[in-house]
């Protein structure tokens, strides 16, 4: 989950053009936080942004690569990679954090992990 000081600064001064955003260093890649809800992840200098059903249509659309982590065996997470387009527009950036972060209020009002 290695990410690059470069990378990271970059990313994150993207993302607060749009939005009042947070971050934190965890095993190896940045978790990114807006209101305190959890909804994107840096890793091996990609941006994801967690997805369920309501918002994956449009990732898929625009060919975003899922997330995976190998471990024990590749395991996909519920995000996808944030196209470079949406990275450097600062309208439409805003509207994709905003639907990551109700994705994953809609998450923890489910419950969480299943």
């Amino acid at each position: 989950m290695p990410v690059t000081d470069a990378y990271m600064t970059r990313t994150i001064g993207k993302l607060l053009s749009s939005r009042s955003v947070t971050h934190r260093k965890m095993f190896g890649g940045v978790g990114i936080y807006c209101e305190g809800v959890f909804f994107a992840v840096i890793d091996d200098d990609r941006l994801y942004f967690k997805v369920d059903d309501q918002n994956l249509p449009e990732y898929e659309a625009a060919g975003a690569e899922p997330w995976v982590l190998a471990g024990r065996g590749p395991q996909e997470m519920p995000y996808r990679e944030l196209p470079a387009a949406v990275l450097e527009d600062t309208a439409k950036l805003g509207e994709w954090i905003d639907a990551s972060v109700e994705v994953a209020r809609r998450k923890k009002a489910k419950g969480g992990r299943k």
